[in-house]
């Protein structure tokens, strides 16, 4: 998962609130420990989503990952937790923890990418890739997403990192399957729909759309995020992304 940023109206004034999901890691504080996890590291950033992924009709303004909080990172730990419950999982499904070591060789977020001028940030669009270290590994992740008692244990961890953001203690969450465009391996993707209500949405008088996508090439594992307010980012902007996002990433992981 991807960490979101985007404003709102609070209290009269503008704030920054996290959207769904995990801790960043910082890249400047990672180890790797070989050149091969080097290749790796540059295969994740060459695989994100870029600003020429998505479409020319608005102007996007680049924002560099956030940073983590204590309690962000225990809600994520409590995401993989309640992940384990429902199947196995590696320590940093679709980079839900970002937590590099063992089977966890990589995990590299993207920037976010948002509408110039917009107020709250929206729409905005962003990815994740982490790698595993076989392939097995990333499509049983893929497998214990995909199940229906995952999305509870998803949407606790969006409400929570909402409500650390700022959106207020009544936000609330939903989550249903979507249809995915196939890309990949495994079940060939993955597309769940958050909507968030309650809070300053409340005030806003809408609701957030967060859609976000999960694929599997070989042992890289690709999360994708679309967030508008008041309607669904346009469907045929995300799929045109993630075509462009997943042809690099079957690039990437096919070089030696």
């Amino acid at each position: 998962m991807i960490r979101h940023w985007y404003r709102f109206l609070a209290g009269g004034s503008a704030v920054l609130a996290a959207g769904s999901a995990c801790a960043l890691p910082s890249l400047a504080n990672v180890r790797l420990p070989s050149r091969a996890s080097i290749t790796i590291l540059a295969k994740a950033k060459a695989i994100n989503l870029k600003v020429t992924d998505l479409s020319t009709s608005i102007k996007w303004v680049i924002a560099p990952p956030g940073k983590s909080s204590k309690a962000a990172a225990a809600l994520a730990n409590k995401t993989v937790a309640c992940l384990k419950k429902v199947g196995p999982v590696s320590p940093d499904p679709f980079g839900t923890r970002s937590v590099i070591g063992g089977v966890v060789v990589v995990d590299v977020s993207s920037p976010t990418y948002y509408q110039k001028g917009s107020f709250t940030q929206l729409p905005s669009a962003s990815s994740e890739v982490v790698f595993l270290t076989t392939a097995s590994g990333a499509v049983t992740d893929l497998s214990t997403i995909s199940r229906k008692p995952s999305l509870a244990c998803l949407t606790a961890q969006l409400v929570g990192n909402s409500i650390l953001g700022g959106a207020g203690k009544s936000v609330k969450g939903s989550a249903s399957f979507m249809a995915a465009p196939r890309h990949g391996g495994g079940s060939g993707g993955v597309h769940i729909r958050f909507v968030e209500t309650g809070g300053n949405f409340a005030l806003l008088k809408s609701k957030l759309y967060d859609d976000e996508y999960f694929y599997v090439q070989g042992p890289a594992e690709v999360a994708m995020s679309f967030i508008n307010l008041g309607s669904p980012f346009k469907a045929t902007w995300a799929t045109s992304a993630i075509s462009k996002v997943m042809a690099r990433a079957k690039s990437e992981v096919g070089k030696s």
